[in-house]
């Protein structure tokens, strides 16, 4: 569990979300591993009193102890089992055709050995649109998930202009990064329905098409051949920063949750109207969504629009395959916008041509350092281009980078770190009653759990954050992915990342992750 740890002065707002480091506990060993070990502890005793005893009842225990113990020992990140399991489970999804989705444009449409035939990709699961017509909101576009293991939720989606660039001063990006901490505590309070959000950000090559032909237009109406030299060499120019012409997007996405509370909310929108229950639902949601706006614009961040179906299906369409530019939106529909796409080891290969790949930043991964308003700037703006090759012109690096953050209530978030901070002291005193001397882990640790009790405290204001990150990187090829994920990379070393964890096997899975479904964490003690 994370939660921004703010420090103010005259100039910087900085925050650390680093310094979980390790679990916390009396044996700092993961619940489901636990589980395991005890459920094997009792089958063992069982089986020895079952059997009666003796020499060779107790050999087969202790073998089965040792076997037990040595597959689900968490050595590095994962357990041998856990290894294992997952390699099962995605051979089993590979068999049956899981990782691949053609389209009707697709060429292998139909074709029994290319396509499974799925209607959507199963990495969607029960996610669909809202049935809002006939509620006098059609023009909400609102998306229902209700997967197995979760509460179901709805998603709507808004694009967000952001800040601009130039000479802004730290103060400048301090101001406006507190106003938008103002904007996540007030969608994290009781009264409201917004549960949780998903930032994202696109970056892909700038069209300068429209620039090119405008330029063209304009000598020709001059006519005078004297300016041919000029405009080549204004040609030149434009060719040489295309590689580093980029064009960013942002877009927040709101998660409703389907509560007892906000299924009575609409359950009351729709019977004051007379409406079905799918209307009062659109009501509460764009009251809310309405709500958001408000304070996202007053929190600087420009312009900010509800996108409806056509957008926002646009939109999943070139995430997804970059060959599609974001605005082009004219008969997009649930329907048609899912490209083509083949998952495979190293990527996902989309309409026979892009080939994409994701990656989790988990929080342990962050430093924990003090980090400025800019912290993510090398990854989200400062990742280098591509240099080109005998096959591939240079080009921007495509990526998109995703947020996922779930709010926590203050006073839940604030028992958390009290546990959190009681532990951290305990652990330190009995290493020192013992004369031991760590690595400095136990340190880290009770200064984070110290800072999130003190910016807990009442009257602060502030509520707790669970988060995720992740990153979806886009190449042309697999030369050209695999260049454009170490550049990755490196801009994520310079935004206090170590390290990025590529999702082997089961990229087409994590890509949807990356999409407006405000997906990517799983639920909690904390955030049920």
């Amino acid at each position: 569990m994370s939660t921004e740890i703010v420090e103010h002065d005259s100039e910087q707002r900085t925050s650390i979300l680093g310094g979980e480091i390790a679990r916390r506990g009396m044996t700092g060993i993961s619940a489901p591993v636990l589980i395991t070990w005890t459920a094997a502890l009792i089958i063992g005793v069982v089986y020895y009193f079952a059997a009666g005893g003796g020499a060779m009842t107790v050999g087969l225990v202790a073998v089965f102890y040792v076997g037990v113990f040595a597959s689900t020992y968490e050595f590095g990140d994962t357990s041998l089992a856990a290894r294992r399991l997952h390699r099962l489970r995605n051979w089993a999804r590979m068999r049956r055709g899981e990782h691949v989705y053609r389209n009707a444009d697709d060429p292998a449409y139909g074709v029994a050995d290319l396509d499974p035939g799925w209607e959507y990709p199963v990495p969607l699961g029960r996610t669909a649109p809202l049935d809002v017509a006939g509620t006098g909101l059609d023009e909400m576009f609102i998306v229902r998930t209700a997967n197995p293991g979760e509460r179901a939720y709805y998603t709507v989606v808004l694009s967000v202009q952001g800040l601009a660039g130039g000479l802004r001063t730290d103060a400048a990006w301090a101001t406006t990064s507190e106003k938008f901490g103002l904007f996540s505590a007030s969608m994290a309070r009781k009264t409201s329905l917004i549960r949780g959000t998903q930032l994202i950000h696109r970056s892909i090559p700038a069209d300068l098409t429209m620039h090119e032909d405008w330029v063209e237009r304009e000598v020709e109406k001059l006519g005078d051949m004297r300016l041919r030299a000029p405009v080549e060499s204004y040609g030149d120019l434009i060719d040489t920063i295309r590689p580093h012409s980029e064009e960013h997007r942002a877009y927040v996405v709101l998660k409703f949750p389907q509560t007892d509370r906000f299924e009575a909310e609409a359950a009351r929108a729709a019977g004051g109207k007379g409406a079905r229950f799918e209307g009062g639902v659109a009501q509460v949601i764009r009251d809310e969504t309405m709500r958001a706006v408000s304070k996202l614009v007053a929190a600087g961040m420009g312009r900010v629009q509800v996108l409806g179906e056509q957008r926002t299906c646009a939109l999943i369409r070139a995430f997804v395959d970059p060959s599609n530019p974001l605005d082009r939106h004219q008969g997009a529909r649930w329907s048609n916008c899912w490209p083509s796409y083949v998952g495979g080891q190293d990527s996902v290969v989309v309409s026979g041509r892009w080939h994409t790949r994701v990656g989790f930043l988990p929080p342990a991964s962050i430093e924990p350092i003090p980090l400025g308003p800019l912290w993510l700037a090398p990854l989200l703006t400062g990742v280098a281009p591509d240099i080109g090759d005998d096959e591939n012109p240079p080009s921007p690096t495509i990526r998109t980078v995703s947020v996922r953050v779930d709010f926590v209530p203050d006073a839940v978030a604030r028992e958390a770190a009290s546990q959190d901070f009681t532990q951290d002291k305990a652990a330190q005193e009995s290493a020192a009653r013992k004369g031991i001397t760590g690595d400095g882990s136990a340190e880290v640790m009770d200064t984070a759990s110290g800072r999130r009790r003190a910016d807990l405290m009442p009257g602060s204001g502030h509520h707790g954050t669970i988060y995720s990150l992740a990153v979806a990187v886009t190449g042309r090829d697999e030369d050209d992915l695999e260049r454009a994920c170490m550049r990755v990379e490196e801009a994520a070393d310079e935004s206090a990342i170590k390290t990025i964890t590529w999702q082997d096997d089961t990229h087409d899975v994590a890509l949807f992750t990356t999409l407006p479904f405000a997906r990517g964490l799983a639920v909690t003690r904390y955030t049920k």
